[in-house]
C-alpha cells in the first residue's frame, strides 16, 4: 500500500477507500483522448481491474491529445486498446489490465454484463453513448458520461434507477448538441481536466457518494458550471424501457471528418488468407496482430480481424463501395 500513501492520506479516501478502489472493476469504452487520460489516472490510483474497449488504431493526428501512444504506435498502426494496455501495464503491474479491439455492442460486452462496478464513457460519438445508456440501464451498472469539443467539456454520472439517464438529459437540454471534435477540434489541455473530473466522480461513486448534477467546463473562459438535472418520470428509455434499434457497423457509413468509409463484412478476416489474395495482385501489405493495411488505386485500406474494413481517401459511398468490393467479393 506504500505506493498509494499520498492518496490514502486524503481524508475522503483513506485506507478503507483505497481497498474499495483496488477491488473495483471498471469498463472504459473508448481509448482515445478522454480514455487514455482517464485510464492512466485510474491505473496510477490503483483501480484493481480496467477493461479497455476500442475498435480503432493509432494515427499520427491522435498524438496531439491522446496520451499513452507513441509515434511508433502510429507508424505501426497499433490497435488503440492493445497499445494503451501495454503502456498501462508498464505503469502499474499490480492491477489487472484487459483489452478488447472491437465495437462496444451487446455481443462484445456480454462477458462484462454483471461483472463490472462502473463504466466510463470515453467515446467520441452519441450512437455509442445511446447504446451505453441502454446497456447500463439493463445491467444496472452506473456510468459516467463525458464529452468534449472545442473548449467545452461535459460530464455527468448516471446511476440506473436513481438519476436522470442520457435520454432524460438530451430531452431536457434542447441546446445540447452532438458536435464532434472531428469538426471543430479540441483544446489539448481540456482533455486531462475532463478526465480528472470523470475519474473524481467515479471515485466518489465507488466510495458511496451519489451525485445527480451535470457539469460543464470551458477551459478558455475558465468557467465551471453545475446544473441540476432531474429524472424524467415519463422517460421513454429509463422509465418505459424503450430500446433504439442501433446497428453498429452493419451498413456502409462515412466516418465524420476522416474522409473514410467503413464497411463490416460480418465475419472474421484471416490475415494470412487475405494476404494471399493481395499477393496474387502484387499488392504489398503490412500487418500487426490486429490491423492489416495496404494501398490500392490511390486508396488506403485498413482491415481489422473482426471484419471491419476502412477505405480512406473518399467521402463518396459509391466510390468506396467499388474499391471495397474489388477485394471482399473474392474471399
Amino acid at each position: 500500500m506504500e505506493r498509494y500513501d499520498r492518496q490514502m492520506r486524503v481524508a475522503q479516501i483513506g485506507k478503507s477507500g483505497q481497498k474499495v478502489l483496488q477491488a473495483s472493476s471498471i469498463l472504459i469504452i473508448g481509448v482515445g483522448a478522454i480514455g487514455t487520460y482517464a485510464a492512466e489516472i485510474a491505473t496510477r490510483m490503483g483501480f484493481g481491474r480496467l477493461i479497455l474497449v476500442d475498435r480503432d488504431f493509432v494515427e499520427l493526428s491522435n498524438l496531439q491529445r491522446q496520451t499513452l501512444f507513441t509515434e511508433e504506435d502510429a507508424t505501426q498502426k497499433e490497435a488503440k486498446a492493445w497499445a494503451a494496455a501495454k503502456a498501462l501495464r508498464a505503469i502499474n503491474q499490480d492491477i489487472q489490465i484487459e483489452f478488447l479491439v472491437d465495437d462496444a455492442n451487446a455481443v462484445s460486452l456480454l462477458p462484462y454484463a454483471g461483472n463490472v462496478d462502473a463504466v466510463l464513457d470515453c467515446t467520441d460519438n452519441f450512437a455509442t453513448r445511446r447504446f451505453l445508456n441502454q446497456w447500463c440501464l439493463e445491467q444496472r451498472i452506473p456510468w459516467i458520461f463525458a464529452s468534449c469539443a472545442g473548449t467545452f467539456a461535459n460530464v455527468m454520472p448516471i446511476i440506473p434507477g436513481e438519476t436522470a439517464c442520457l435520454h432524460c438529459l438530451m430531452e431536457k437540454m434542447p441546446l445540447f448538441n452532438e458536435t464532434s471534435c472531428d469538426i471543430i477540434g479540441v483544446h489539448g489541455a481540456l482533455i486531462p481536466m475532463l478526465a480528472g473530473l470523470q475519474v473524481s466522480l467515479l471515485t466518489k461513486l465507488l466510495l458511496g457518494e451519489r451525485h445527480t448534477a451535470y457539469y460543464q467546463l470551458d477551459n478558455w473562459e475558465m468557467t465551471f458550471q453545475k446544473f441540476g438535472v432531474t429524472r424524467n418520470l415519463d422517460c421513454a428509455v429509463c422509465v418505459h424501457g424503450e430500446k433504439s434499434e442501433t446497428v453498429f457497423s452493419k451498413q456502409p457509413m462515412l466516418l465524420c471528418g476522416r474522409d473514410t468509409v467503413q464497411f463490416q463484412i460480418g465475419s472474421a478476416i484471416h490475415f494470412d488468407e487475405f494476404e494471399k489474395v493481395l499477393r496474387r495482385q502484387d499488392i504489398m501489405s503490412n500487418a500487426n496482430r490486429f490491423v492489416l493495411t495496404f494501398t490500392f488505386q490511390d486508396y488506403d485500406f485498413t482491415v481489422f480481424q473482426n471484419g471491419r474494413v476502412l477505405v480512406h481517401g473518399t467521402d463518396d459511398l459509391m466510390v468506396a463501395k467499388k474499391q471495397y468490393q474489388h477485394f471482399f467479393n473474392e474471399i
